[in-house]
């Protein structure tokens, strides 16, 4: 089974847009499809996000969301800090990929796709990613 780590704004993308790219991501770690990896600062940062004002209008209930990842994901406290992203908060996510042992981070964020390669996980765009799982 293939294991990775969905940025926020995958997620985002995902619950708040249907039928985009990112929304057949989160449907496929939903139906179990792959194993989704996180972490409780990930999460947080989810449920921060979806309470932005200009997002309310999109999340009616972003504690709901978070809390079906919760029960879908695999939830890891990453025993180290890493710094390649410098004083970026998207270092979290090589942290869970690390912890977890995942093939896949997952994000549209040119800075964490220029890294390319976090030790043996692979840095890929949804597009990419969703290939993968279509094989």
């Amino acid at each position: 089974m293939i294991w990775a780590v969905l940025d926020t704004n995958v997620l985002v993308s995902g619950f708040g847009w249907p039928g985009t790219i990112p929304a057949q991501i989160v449907d496929r770690a939903i139906r179990g499809e792959y194993l989704l990896c996180t972490s409780r600062p990930l999460l947080r940062e989810l449920s921060r996000i979806m309470a932005y004002p200009k997002l309310r209008r999109i999340f009616d209930d972003p504690a709901r969301m978070v809390g079906l990842l919760e029960r879908v994901a695999l939830v890891v406290e990453p025993s180290a800090r890493v710094n390649v992203l410098p004083d970026d908060p998207d270092n979290r996510l090589l942290e869970v990929a690390d912890e977890a042992g995942a093939d896949f981070v997952v994000s549209g964020d040119a800075a964490v796709l220029k890294v390319g390669h976090w030790h043996a996980t692979a840095l890929v765009t949804p597009r990419e990613f969703l290939a993968v799982l279509r094989q």
